[in-house]
C-alpha cells in the first residue's frame, strides 16, 4: 500500500466534498476517482458510486444518503451548490 493512502483526513486538502463527507477513506476514494467537485459528487448515482474502487454498498449508501441530506437542506435554505450559486450571482 501506498504511504499516500496512509494520510489522515487532515492531510487531505480541504475541498467542496468536506460540504457533505465526513470519512476521509470515502474523500480519499472519491478524489482518486476524478470526483473533486459538489456538483461533480451530486450528479452520481448509486450505480455510479459502486464502480468506484474503495465504494462498496454501505458507503455508497452513506453517499447518497449525504446527497440527499444535502439536497434537502439546499432546497429548504435556496442554496445552491457553489458552482450554481456563482451563476446566479453572474446573471444578477
Amino acid at each position: 500500500m501506498d504511504s499516500r493512502d496512509q494520510r489522515s483526513c487532515a492531510d487531505l486538502p480541504p475541498s467542496e466534498l468536506d460540504l457533505v463527507l465526513t470519512c476521509s477513506h470515502t474523500k480519499r476514494c472519491l478524489l482518486k476517482a476524478g470526483i473533486n467537485t459538489l456538483d461533480q459528487l451530486l450528479s452520481l448515482s448509486c450505480s455510479d458510486l459502486l464502480q468506484i474502487r474503495g465504494i462498496g454498498r454501505v458507503i455508497a449508501r452513506d453517499i447518497v444518503a449525504a446527497q440527499e441530506q444535502y439536497t434537502l437542506q439546499a432546497d429548504t435554505q435556496s442554496i445552491a451548490p457553489p458552482n450554481k450559486q456563482r451563476e446566479r450571482n453572474i446573471k444578477t
